[in-house]
């Protein structure tokens, strides 16, 4: 008998996921809100991809009707909405539940792990560019999506091996990782270096790199986000830093953080998570991040604004 998958969230990212497990024949569910559930329940949850378009008939389920638990949960929410969601996709954990989360950042991890017990919470991160469209479409482009899961202590156990396994289908690569604790700094210290020169530059990151101190501005908030991952214990290994160096200096490139694109649409954005606990934990390490104090303050102040 197949795992049970609970997919927290339909959005750019559970949606695109569990859509394509649920079309590989896996037993998915989607814990979903009122305005997404009469949206999929009318229009089906579709992707429109650059590796296969394809439309399912999602099963779902509201808050309130979770009658037991779960084996695997694919959480994938934004970070500021954790709280909510745990108390939402509580009833569908057991003592076997497994929780595969896939919010940036890290801080996320503590509070789980503090909800539910450590043993139920494994490491989790993903690399896909998608976004939801005017029809509540899942729109995917650029390379194949990859899925990285894994025990946070590194240990390859059966169950991590079994867990990507069963999160595994056509439409993306699952990696069964034996040091995801590295691969979520790894990807936090981007997240924060796009975030930051684009949320400071109002701009694209061939916006800032096409203008004459553009460059090395990108790449003076690059050190601090990976000085700081170096002294919390996880360096980032030289192909890692030159591979973030390389994407975000481009002069030519169109990329934006979704934190920038939030911020365009005077939403709220995940600035506590991604931006304001590195600079947390740069200070108890003694980094000095003036960059990424500047971009902290900045959104701090778009909050404050967005909440007058």
């Amino acid at each position: 008998m197949g795992s049970r998958i609970l997919v927290v969230g339909a959005g750019a990212v559970g949606g695109y996921f569990g859509a394509r497990l649920a079309s590989a024949g896996h037993d998915v569910t989607f814990l979903v809100r009122e305005r997404r559930l009469q949206q999929l329940r009318t229009e089906g949850l579709c992707l429109i991809s650059s590796v296969g378009d394809v439309t399912v008939t999602p099963r779902t389920v509201m808050a309130g009707e979770i009658e037991g638990p779960y084996d695997i949960i694919l959480l994938s929410v934004k970070a500021y909405s954790l709280t909510g969601a745990m108390n939402d996709f509580a009833p569908a954990v057991g003592p076997q539940t497994r929780i595969v989360p896939l919010l940036n950042g890290m801080q996320h991890l503590d509070i789980l792990a503090d909800r539910f017990g450590p043993a139920a919470v494994m490491g989790g991160t993903c690399f896909i560019v998608s976004k939801l469209d005017a029809q509540g479409r899942i729109v995917q482009a650029g390379s194949l999506p990859r899925l990285s899961v894994g025990e946070r202590d590194g240990r390859e156990t059966p169950a991590a091996c079994s867990i990507a396994e069963t999160l595994s289908g056509p439409g993306f690569e699952t990696v069964c990782s034996t040091r995801i604790l590295q691969d979520m700094w790894d990807k936090w210290v981007l997240l924060a270096a796009l975030g930051s020169i684009c949320c400071l530059m109002r701009g694209t990151v061939g916006d800032v790199a096409s203008q004459p101190a553009g460059q090395d501005f990108a790449q003076a908030v690059i050190h601090e986000c990976a000085s700081t991952a170096a002294a919390a214990g996880y360096p980032l290994r030289d192909a890692a830093l030159k591979g973030t160096v390389s994407l975000l200096t481009k002069t030519d490139s169109t990329l934006t953080s979704s934190m920038f694109r939030d911020l365009l649409q005077d939403a709220p954005v995940e600035a506590q998570q991604i931006i304001g606990d590195l600079v947390r934990r740069a200070r108890v390490h003694r980094v000095p991040t003036p960059l990424l104090d500047l971009t902290d303050l900045n959104l701090r102040v778009y909050e404050q604004q967005r909440h007058a």
